[in-house]
């Protein structure tokens, strides 16, 4: 809740899908000095389903390569076991869990070919 969004439209790579017109799904990157992380992906409630999670994951992998990254990274609340399975199906395992602002923060990479 206490982003800055401002810095981070300044500082950090949105990639979007519009549907029809209207923003139906975001990915939010940051590239770090060896793995691109993967701060948010959104996808809006009515467009949930349709496989743009999969289709923007997917993206930042085939981004990070191009980069020359042969790690993507990621983190998301372990509260939120859905998306854990989300990504735990796209081939990202666990590497950490850490107490985060009274929960608890599970962190997830993949390893990829760059």
């Amino acid at each position: 809740m206490g982003a800055d969004y401002q810095a981070a439209l300044r500082d950090h790579r949105f990639d979007l899908v519009y549907r029809e017109g209207t923003l139906a799904a975001l990915i939010e990157t940051i590239m770090e000095p060896d793995h691109l992380l993967i701060e948010n992906l959104a996808v809006l409630p009515a467009c949930q389903g349709l496989g743009l999670g999969r289709k923007l994951m997917s993206h930042v992998e085939s981004l990070a390569a191009s980069l020359g990254f042969a790690e993507v990274r990621l983190y998301t609340n372990k509260l939120f076991a859905e998306n854990v399975g989300f990504y735990a199906k796209l081939g990202y395992r666990v590497y950490r869990e850490e107490e985060f602002r009274g929960g608890v923060a599970v962190h997830m990479s993949k390893r990829i070919k760059p």
